[in-house]
This record gives C-alpha cells, structure tokens and sequence, in this order.
C-alpha cells in the first residue's frame, strides 16, 4: 500500500499518508517534519564583466525555490560581500588589472541556501586600447507598423564588453547593456537602417553591424485571441492565485489586464497573478483579458473564488494511488495526538483530497491528520500530524 505523498494545510504544509493494506493492516508511517528545509536551486548562468579598472557588473539568472526565494548572498574572493533581492549587483572599488572571483547563492525565508555558482573577471588595465569584436548575426523586425525588435550576438572583449550603442539612420538612440533593443515610435510603412557597436569600460567601440527593416503599411487592428484555462484558487482566507494559459497574436501579445469585480488591479505580462488583502469568506470575480503593442485587447475570460472563513482550516493531500480506496476521514483535536473524534469516528469527506472545516475557535490550535479507507471498511493508521493556529 502506497503512502500519500502530502498533506497542505493553508500555506501548503506537507504531511504523508499512507493507505490502508489489505485485510486492514496497516502500512508502516513515515512523519515528516511541516518545517521548510528544502534549499533552494543554485542561481544559473553566473556572469560577470569589468566595469572599467574598478569595478564589476554581475548578473545570473533567477533560482526556485518551493516556498520562494529571498534574495541572493554575493561574496568576492570567499568573503561576503553584499545581499541582493535582484538577479545583478554592482562592485566597486577594486584594483586595475586584477582578476576577482565571485559566487553567488539563494536563500529562502527559513533561511535555507543553496548551493553558489562562481565566476571570474579581470579588471581592466589602465592602458586597455583593444576594441570589443563586432556585433555578429544582427537582425532587424519590424513589429507591426510603429516599431521594430533588434537583436544580435554578444560581442568578446580582452577585458569585458560594458554595453552597445545603437543608431537608427545614423543617429544614436539607445545604449542598451542586453543584445537586444525594441524600437517604438517609428512611422507605417518606412524603411530604417540600424547599427550596432560593441563597447568596453576603457571607451573603446567595436566596428558596427548594420540591418534593415521596412514597418508595416496597414496598423495592427488585430486584437489577442482570449486566454483560455483562466482559473482561480484561494490561497487561504485572503488571497486568490489566477492563472491561464498565453493568448496569441497576429503581431505578439504584450501584457495581460486583470480586472478583480469589474476593478483593473493589474498589468502582468506572465500568465499568472497573485491577488492579496482580500476579505475572508468574501466571493470575488475575476476576469483577464490579453493586449498587443497597438493597444488592441481581447475579449475576457471569467473566474470567480470565494475564500474560506478566517475561523476555517483547509487542508489538501495527495490521493492514495490503490486499488478499492472508498474515500478519507478527517480527525482533529486541540492537543498533539489526541483527537476530538475516536478511530473510525472521523469526518468522512468523501474520496477527495481536499477539505475545509469551518467554524473552528479563535485563539486555538487545532491538530489535523488524515486517514484512508477502502471498500471494506478498512482504515489506515493516522497520517503525520498538522496545525493551525486560529487567530
């Protein structure tokens, strides 16, 4: 008999149940502590380049983490140096020509870290002279009949490339530190020419590349076509998580409008949305519709939620994947181990992995465990134990 894998209490607490074994004997238990003790991933993609003779641009890509990352812990050469709750940092103050190692690692709010990815860079000298390589595999594309999107192949450099310039018929107008830049403002129907050089700490820039675009003649009047699979859950007694899959479009969807009972509260350009401060017990409607770069927006999708009661306690496990499984029962109690329902007495939800209980006391902590039954009657041992406290 398998053992079920999680039991969510609110802020998603994890416990383990295990099934019921034939001719009710139980299986054996294991009782995992709710306490978060999982690192989080090691950051990705560590860079780091000279920002002339003195300093050092770092940046990396974001880490997970089950219950969220905090921030980052920087150290230069073993020794720590700064925190940051951004994916950069920013050294100065260091010596010419002189090559630093870094690491970077995330932590959670329990304090959790992960493990640290390094890299290195070499300061540069004060008498640097060599240009960064040219730009390669530059393009230019037009997005609908008022921009255009750039892109191009990092340049190299003995030292470090610090940025690009970009120029739209000769004249710059961006100095952007990613290989990439989007172009607004432009007129329907016109052909530009772009350049882009690499540059470095010292000034030196690299030779430019150069492309094309023609904009579109006709405006973008197409609107997104609408999300679909919006859903949302509450997220205890306050807050409600959205989602739903990306719409599409005939130029590219820029950002989503998220309107909670008829009210725009958000702008997000991810397919998801976390909604806090709201009432307990309190139902909410929620729509989201997409919107392109011309300002066309579709239709909306609907979703509503209620939240549970503030005097309420929901709980969530993993179902028990075995035969003849007729449903659970739900024991609690205020005391660790002892429960205001005898064995074989418990809430019977049904055979589903998820329940509220309303009405409990304020100023109370409530113990939970869960058992499984089959169609005999028979009944697992109790699952690890849960609380909560009911302000």
């Amino acid at each position: 008999m398998k053992r079920l894998n999680g039991l969510l209490l609110l802020a998603v607490i994890t416990v383990a149940l295990a099934a019921c074994g034939g001719g009710g004997n139980p299986a054996t238990w294991s009782n995992p502590t709710p306490i978060d003790t999982i690192l989080p991933s090691q950051p990705i993609g560590l860079t780091a380049v000279a920002a002339g003779a003195t300093g050092a641009s770092l940046a990396w890509g974001a880490a997970t983490d089950n219950m969220g990352v905090t921030g980052y812990i920087v150290s230069r050469n073993g020794t720590q140096i700064a925190t940051s709750t951004t994916t950069s940092f920013v050294d100065t103050g260091l010596s010419a020509g002189t090559t630093y190692t870094y690491a970077v690692a995330a932590r959670d709010a329990a304090g959790n870290v992960s493990s640290a990815v390094s890299a290195s860079v070499t300061t540069a000298s004060a008498s640097d002279t060599t240009p960064p390589s040219q730009p390669t595999g530059f393009t230019a594309v037009a997005v609908g009949s008022t921009g255009a999107n750039l892109s191009w192949t990092a340049s190299t450099d003995n030292v470090g490339v610090t940025g690009y310039i970009v120029r739209r018929n000769g004249t710059q107008i961006a100095t952007p530190t990613a290989t990439s830049f989007a172009d607004t403002g432009l007129a329907a129907g016109t052909t530009y020419t772009y350049t882009v050089a690499a540059r470095d700490a010292a000034g030196n820039v690299s030779s430019a590349a150069s492309a094309s675009v023609t904009t579109a003649s006709v405006p973008d009047t197409t609107p997104p076509s609408q999300p679909a699979g919006f859903t949302a859950a509450a997220a205890g007694s306050t807050g409600a998580n959205l989602s739903w899959t990306a719409s599409t479009d005939n130029v590219g969807v820029t950002g989503y409008i998220v309107r909670r009972n008829g009210t725009q509260i958000a702008t997000p350009t991810a397919t998801s949305f976390a909604n806090t401060g709201l009432a307990a017990g309190t139902t909410y409607t929620y729509t989201v519709a997409a919107r392109d770069a011309a300002g066309n927006v579709s239709s909306a999708a609907s979703a509503s939620v209620t939240t549970p009661p503030s005097n309420s306690a929901s709980l969530e496990w993993d179902p028990v994947a075995a035969p003849n499984i007729s449903g659970y029962r739900v024991y609690f109690g205020n005391a660790p181990g002892t429960y205001l329902q005898p064995l074989g007495q418990g809430i019977s939800v049904g055979n589903v992995t998820t329940y509220t209980l309303l009405g409990l006391s304020s100023a109370t902590r409530y113990y939970f465990v869960v058992t499984a039954t089959d169609t005999l009657n028979n009944e697992s041992t109790y699952s690890n134990e849960v609380f909560k406290d009911i302000p």
